[in-house]
């Protein structure tokens, strides 16, 4: 980096990217829970709050993506590293895997859920017989139904 000012600026955007992520991370471990719950509405929700959150971070990529550019252009001529921004840049790329791991998780389950409920409907529709073949087995006489009771 050239000056100071554009390696702060830099920590602070890594620093609230990281923030983000473990928003994010949190809302992952909700949504484990409300696919154990059966909660679809909730679920639902929560991707919705957590694309918010996504769109939040590639704002912050709009800046921070020039700056780390310039810095690792920096760094590899200089031969010196920011420990701070090299130690976000870890955390960010840990939180990142725990969140990818944890979210293949649950994308496992809802398909597990997903399968289990097609099966269930499927057995029931099997189970039942529809109002055509009721109709089908009862004779056509309208003596049956013109009746006065």
């Amino acid at each position: 980096m050239s000056n100071f000012t554009s390696a702060e600026r830099l920590l602070e955007l890594l620093s609230d990217e990281l923030k983000v992520y473990e928003k994010i991370f949190k809302l992952t471990e909700e949504q484990t829970k409300l696919l154990v719950k059966d909660d679809i509405e909730a679920f639902n929700n929560s991707l919705d709050k957590r694309e918010t959150l996504i769109e939040k971070i590639k704002g912050l990529h709009q800046e921070s993506d020039s700056l780390m550019q310039s810095y690792i252009s920096l760094s590899s001529s200089t031969k010196e590293k920011n420990n701070k921004i090299e130690e976000l840049k870890k955390q960010i790329h840990d939180i990142i895997k725990l969140c990818a791991d944890l979210n293949d998780e649950n994308i496992t389950a809802m398909n597990e859920k997903t399968s289990e409920h097609t099966k269930k409907i499927d057995d029931q529709s099997s189970k039942r017989k529809g109002i055509g073949g009721y109709a089908q087995s009862v004779p056509n006489m309208p003596e049956v139904f013109d009746k006065k009771s």
